[in-house]
């Protein structure tokens, strides 16, 4: 990774020697050695699994073998986050079978292996005996949607809002009817809003912009309303509750503001071109391509 040879030694210095404890029913064990990993809870765990992660990742982009997705110069092969990672192949049968090799050529030296059963598939534009030929092949199964970062990803866009927003949603109205059971006030029932629906519809909102009709924020609006209001006729305006304190406000959570503003800044993103990358990809069009998405976890 050319870190230079101080930072080796600061990392063989801080894990060199290491050793713990276990406390089993209020007895302390003798010092037991740690002669692989790191102790639990270590602050700087997680960073150097990921940078131990990004040699498997340079070797998948500097491949010639394997293809990614072509826009212009740009060869766009892989997204990673801690531990899961997704691909974006072309040539499904060598494509695979290389990363397969690469991955396994890696975990001979890191101690990673693939998790099988974790590993899915997405393809677009594959014939049935392709599919076939590529599942007998690799090893690997093809779904018809991978979950990757909390998003159901599909093959068809059509599907993503039943798969995600609609998803979301029902499992929200399930929550919903959990705590109308307590007794909370109106303030406590707002409170709930903002805790338990706002971020996860959030969290849509700000990686999936793909609401094109508003009937949607209607029926969430009267799910919420009969939930703050506990089924009954509503005392306050909507208007009022959603407006903010120090101008008579509750401060609701009005989802559909938070909609725009997430699209505001989608906004901010082309205005300001810079994350190039994205917005390149999305730009171009892969419909036409034989793209299909390979989603990894690896353990240890």
């Amino acid at each position: 990774m050319g870190v230079g040879q101080s930072f080796e030694n600061g990392i063989g210095a801080i894990y060199s020697k290491q050793k713990a404890k276990l406390i089993v029913n209020n007895v302390v064990t003798e010092e037991i050695p740690i002669e692989k990993g790191t102790r639990q809870g270590c602050p700087l765990s997680p960073l150097l699994f990921i940078t131990v992660l990004e040699v498997l990742l340079n070797m998948i982009r500097g491949d010639q073998l394997i293809k990614g997705v072509q826009h212009g110069a740009k060869d766009y092969k892989l997204r990673a986050f801690a531990d899961d990672l997704v691909l974006t192949l072309q040539e499904p049968e060598t494509s695979t079978k290389r990363v397969l090799e690469l991955i396994e050529k890696f975990g001979q030296v890191a101690g990673f292996k693939l998790n099988m059963q974790k590993t899915k598939v997405l393809e677009k534009n594959l014939t049935m005996a392709e599919k076939e030929k590529f599942q007998s092949e690799t090893g690997l199964t093809i779904t018809k949607k991978v979950k990757y970062l909390g998003v159901n990803l599909t093959s068809r866009n059509v599907n993503l809002f039943k798969d995600n927003y609609e998803k979301c949603w029902t499992e929200v109205k399930k929550d919903l009817e959990i705590w109308s059971r307590l007794r909370l006030s109106l303030l406590g029932r707002i409170a709930v809003i903002k805790m338990n629906v706002l971020p996860r519809m959030l969290f849509l909102f700000q990686t999936l912009q793909i609401l094109d009709k508003m009937d949607c924020f209607k029926r969430w609006q009267k799910d919420i309303s009969k939930f703050v209001w506990q089924g009954k006729k509503p005392r306050i305006k909507f208007k009022i509750l959603t407006d903010a304190k120090d101008r008579g406000g509750f401060a609701l959570p009005d989802l559909r503001l938070y909609y725009e503003s997430a699209a505001f800044c989608w906004l901010k993103q082309w205005l300001l071109l810079e994350n190039t990358d994205i917005l390149d990809l999305e730009v171009h069009v892969i419909t036409r391509r034989r793209v299909f998405f390979v989603v990894v976890v690896f353990y240890q």
